[in-house]
């Protein structure tokens, strides 16, 4: 703890590390196993949702991104999120630029 706080690092942060530090060393099983999951039956197409735009429901929405592994097995000693993809930008910053651009635009 002293460690992070001469870090910088936040109550919040703080507060986390240390509970999925406990979970962890708690050898509690966190983990879904595969035969828990049920394969979804049936998905409507797109095309065939009839439901009128309202943006308004923006304010109430949640934008979660799964980005995969850290890229340890590709060699890489950082987060493939933050590799560059194009104009200087990494998928986290295009990521962040796509929600603000959509706050922007329908000024939430």
């Amino acid at each position: 703890q002293a460690k992070m706080e001469k870090e910088g690092c936040n109550e919040a942060a703080i507060a986390a590390f240390k509970y999925n530090l406990g979970v962890l060393v708690s050898g509690a099983n966190v983990m879904i196993p595969e035969s828990a999951i049920d394969p979804v039956e049936s998905l409507m197409d797109y095309e065939q949702i009839k439901v009128k735009p309202d943006s308004s429901l923006l304010k109430q929405t949640v934008v979660l991104k799964l980005n995969g592994g850290l890229g340890t097995g590709m060699g890489l000693d950082k987060a493939k999120s933050l590799l560059t993809v194009t104009e200087g930008n990494s998928f986290l910053d295009l990521i962040a630029k796509q929600v603000g651009s959509m706050n922007k635009q329908f000024k939430t």
